[in-house]
């Protein structure tokens, strides 16, 4: 009888530190791509890092590139060049103007086992339904980039960011805030605080940190006391942790992913928008959050929109109100 040989752990090693390889040359390739159009992009999250905090081991698994371009007239001008050569458009419709402005990335597909997936970023953050506020990180983050990289504390803020609204679902991200966090001072945590308070990240710098303390107790509750979490804040810590857990694909557990990042949102005047956003959103809108590939039919989908975020959202604003208040009564 033939038995089937398990790759091991060096052999996983070797798999990623290969994929790591490829992903870094991909970069240069693309690098030179961006300069012959005239385009100048800034690489994000997963291939930054490996840039910078592992540039020495290359032990940080990147499974495709994020870039940012500056405009969304080079973001097209790239994305063209790249589909003459071995990518393609994953969504033909995120080209269109109106879907563009309201994603702010477009992800191109390699058809080529020696390219990688590519997700081409205009701005930072690109949540569809945070805080006004984020049109200022975006920009000032942009300012103080240095040699083509993220400022220490704007990286920090940005990869919460991106980790709380998909959940702290792969330990990785978690991970990278912890190294992070690692060499950053009292004054830098300060710092931390002013800038979470003035872009609207003060609940997502809560949650991260909560991740955070569990690897690194001392850093992350001294950068947590510097944070200072309100009442409100706590209530919405408790709400955070009652659901620290990997989410299933239950529709349960689908409704809580869908509203989660409304919860990260500061101001509650700001979470009310946001949802006067979700249930009345605009065409861009409304095209990516239900994939609709042709513009005629977008007005088709307005009242089944609002039909559906109308009664998801009592269930979610139930579950949240029930969570909190049990967790006050438990203090």
């Amino acid at each position: 009888m033939q038995t089937e040989n398990k790759p091991t752990e060096t052999d996983r090693q070797a798999d990623d530190l290969a994929r790591t390889l490829l992903v870094l040359n991909n970069y240069d390739w693309l690098k030179d791509e961006a300069k012959a159009v005239g385009v100048e992009i800034i690489p994000i999250k997963g291939i930054d890092l490996l840039q910078t905090v592992y540039a020495e081991h290359l032990d940080r698994f990147v499974r495709d590139i994020d870039l940012l371009c500056t405009s969304e007239a080079d973001c097209r001008r790239l994305v063209e060049r790249l589909c003459q050569e071995e990518y393609r458009l994953e969504f033909p419709f995120s080209m269109r103007p109106e879907v563009l402005a309201a994603k702010q990335k477009v992800s191109l597909l390699s058809c080529s086992m020696t390219k990688v997936n590519v997700d081409i970023h205009t701005a930072f953050v690109t949540k569809k339904f945070f805080a006004k506020t984020i049109g200022a990180f975006n920009a000032d983050a942009l300012t103080r980039c240095r040699k083509g990289h993220m400022e220490a504390t704007d990286r920090w803020l940005f990869l919460a960011q991106h980790a709380a609204f998909h959940l702290f679902s792969d330990g990785k991200w978690t991970r990278d805030l912890m190294v992070l966090l690692l060499p950053l001072d009292g004054t830098q945590h300060i710092t931390l605080t002013e800038k979470a308070t003035l872009y609207g990240f003060r609940r997502v710098m809560a949650a991260a940190l909560c991740h955070v303390c569990k690897g690194l107790p001392k850093q992350g509750q001294a950068a947590l006391a510097a944070l200072k979490p309100t009442a409100s804040e706590q209530r919405f810590l408790s709400f955070v942790r009652h659901f620290d857990r990997p989410f299933s694909r239950h529709a349960f557990d689908r409704l809580i992913a869908a509203y989660w990042e409304f919860v990260f949102i500061d101001r509650r005047i700001a979470r009310l928008s946001a949802w006067l956003r979700l249930i009345f959103p605009d065409k861009g809108m409304l095209s990516n959050i239900y994939k609709i590939k042709r513009p005629v039919s977008v007005l088709m989908f307005y009242p089944l929109n609002i039909l559906i975020v109308g009664l998801t959202s009592l269930v979610f604003l139930s579950v949240y109100c029930s969570v909190t208040t049990l967790s006050r009564k438990s203090i």
